[in-house]
């Protein structure tokens, strides 16, 4: 059915185009194709990467005690969602590769008619579906839903949250339903809550609705009902309680050293990881803005080949290309609405609530990574649909041909990111070939020592449970002294690249361990990847 033949009674007007509330069908059967294509994708290759230290990290954590688990997530600076129900998903499904990521696997496809059932209420059913597939084929929501770490679950409950209050919005301003709007707002105070429960940083999106809602009140046409800014205001104090006695619970300083590693990237940079977020979700991580122009060059100089040439002339200058035109049919959309009867101001503003939603929390990711680096595509993924649901927006706004060609465009765009991300099949550090070194070589008495210390999670992992030690060093021990403290016999010193001896020549390694080094090779990338030293600690030395 056209949603423009749509009956009245299934029709909602949003201020730029109209909604069709009512009815399944098409739609439907098409989401749930996108479904099925998310899930292959997904699940094609979900454990050729090695699992690296972050995902080691959840597995560490979540296969302990519950009073250990409780007792690691006072001192993390992450939400305690995503280990506390990682913990019995293992139980159930055990600890491989496969079943760790696949609870981010799961996430990420319940996203999917989530995105679909959002858009068709807040924009249209078109968008809706736009947004369904460009969630399904984008390449940074399939690196994240491969990765054993909270950041696709912050985005399933981003996402509900933002639904929440979407649901209260309407209720509450528009239709005045205040039976509605109570239920509304319980959901949105429980999301919320479970939202800050998952990740910290997705409180942002909270400042972003609490804008919009401030907003809307600034523009109703009549002052907001008493009882409808007091419940508001309750709701916001109640999530504010429980992170306060969150906060109490956690050890703050432990917290905060935990990440004094990060460095201040700077204004300049910061707003820059900004920028470049949209082409991370349509292309994935491993294309960079000076790309298009190397192999432009290189074309010339007759260097390059046609091949990378065409492949960055798609996922760079053409998707810049339809950001702008879609962009463009939105403010027409939105311009072509305002001259016709207005709408509620509770639904007139669909595209300036996706737009505060996508907008403050990376104005928040530049402000914070001007002192504290944070990967933008990794700690704001949950800002993706939002910006696919502005996206859809405008292609559904363009002519049939041109959003054809819009999204043949995108479609490619994310084909090619998608291939490049299944390309890479080590992240960090790989401690497969490591551990099966040392299992195929390994001697009774035997012990590991590994520098830095963190790192012996992912060994760890690699290395099952075997009945021998594993000492962890700080990256700034010296491994040599804490060799000579060890009883004598043969320990495997296993050298990741944040080490200060994985760069040393041979006889150097040899000198700073003050021990005869049997055995001294790399198991992985020399570049950033991993060293094991067979020390023989007989003949040690104290320094």
């Amino acid at each position: 059915m056209n949603q423009n033949s749509a009956p009245a009674s299934a029709m909602r007007r949003t201020g730029s185009k109209r909604v069709v509330v009512g009815g399944v069908g098409r739609e439907s059967w098409l989401v749930l194709g996108f479904v099925c294509v998310a899930i292959a994708i997904r699940l094609h290759g979900l454990t050729a990467a090695n699992l690296w230290l972050d995902e080691a990290n959840s597995w560490q954590v979540a296969r302990r005690s519950w009073s250990t688990l409780i007792g690691e997530l006072r001192g993390s600076p992450v939400g305690p969602l995503y280990f506390v129900l990682l913990k019995p998903w293992i139980s159930a499904f055990g600890d491989s590769v496969f079943a760790l990521r696949a609870f981010s696997v799961l996430a990420s496809i319940a996203l999917i008619p989530a995105v679909y059932a959002l858009g068709a209420k807040l924009l249209s059913r078109r968008a809706g579906l736009i947004a369904a597939l460009l969630t399904a084929l984008s390449p940074l929501e399939l690196y994240f839903a491969q990765e054993a770490r909270m950041y696709m679950l912050t985005s399933l409950v981003a996402l509900l949250t933002f639904w929440a209050y979407v649901e209260w919005r309407e209720r509450a301003l528009a239709l005045r339903d205040v039976t509605g709007s109570r239920s509304a707002l319980l959901w949105y105070t429980i999301a919320g809550m479970t939202l800050l429960f998952t990740h910290p940083v997705a409180g942002t999106l909270l400042v972003a609705l609490n804008l919009d809602a401030l907003v809307l009140w600034w523009q109703s046409r009549a002052r907001p009902n008493r009882w409808t800014v007091i419940t508001w205001v309750a709701a916001q104090l109640a999530i504010l309680g429980i992170v306060v006695v969150y906060l109490a619970f956690v050890s703050i300083g432990t917290a905060a050293s935990s990440q004094a590693w990060r460095s201040a990237l700077g204004f300049e940079r910061s707003l820059r990881a900004a920028l470049l977020f949209p082409f991370a979700v349509v292309a994935g991580q491993h294309y960079y803005a000076s790309d298009f122009w190397f192999a432009y060059n290189d074309l010339l100089q007759r260097t390059g080949s046609m091949g990378r040439f065409t492949t960055l002339l798609i996922v760079q200058p053409l998707t810049l290309l339809v950001f702008v035109a879609a962009g463009d049919a939105t403010i027409r959309a939105r311009s072509k609405a305002g001259q016709t009867p207005a709408a509620t101001p509770s639904v007139q503003g669909a595209q300036r609530l996706l737009l505060f939603a996508l907008i403050v929390p990376l104005a928040f990711a530049v402000l914070i990574s001007m002192s504290r680096a944070l990967e933008t595509e990794r700690y704001f993924l949950f800002v993706v649909p939002f910006l696919l649901l502005l996206l859809a927006d405008g292609l559904a706004a363009l002519h049939r041909q041109t959003r054809f060609l819009a999204l043949a465009v995108l479609v490619a765009a994310m084909l090619l990111g998608t291939r490049t991300t299944k390309a890479a099949v080590s992240r960090d550090s790989d401690y497969r070939p490591t551990a099966a070194l040392i299992l195929h070589d390994l001697r009774p008495g035997d012990r590991v020592m590994i520098q830095p210390r963190e790192m012996n999670a992912p060994l760890r992992f690699y290395l099952g449970s075997p009945d021998f030690p594993v000492v962890g060093l700080a990256a700034d021990a010296s491994a040599g002294r804490e060799l000579a403290k060890l009883p004598p016999g043969r320990t495997w010193v296993v050298i990741d690249y944040r080490s200060p001896l994985y760069t040393l020549a041979p006889q150097e390694l040899q000198d700073s361990l003050h021990a005869a080094v049997l055995q001294d090779e790399y198991t992985s990338d020399a570049s950033a990847g991993v060293r094991v030293a067979l020390v023989d600690t007989r003949n040690a030395t104290k320094q």
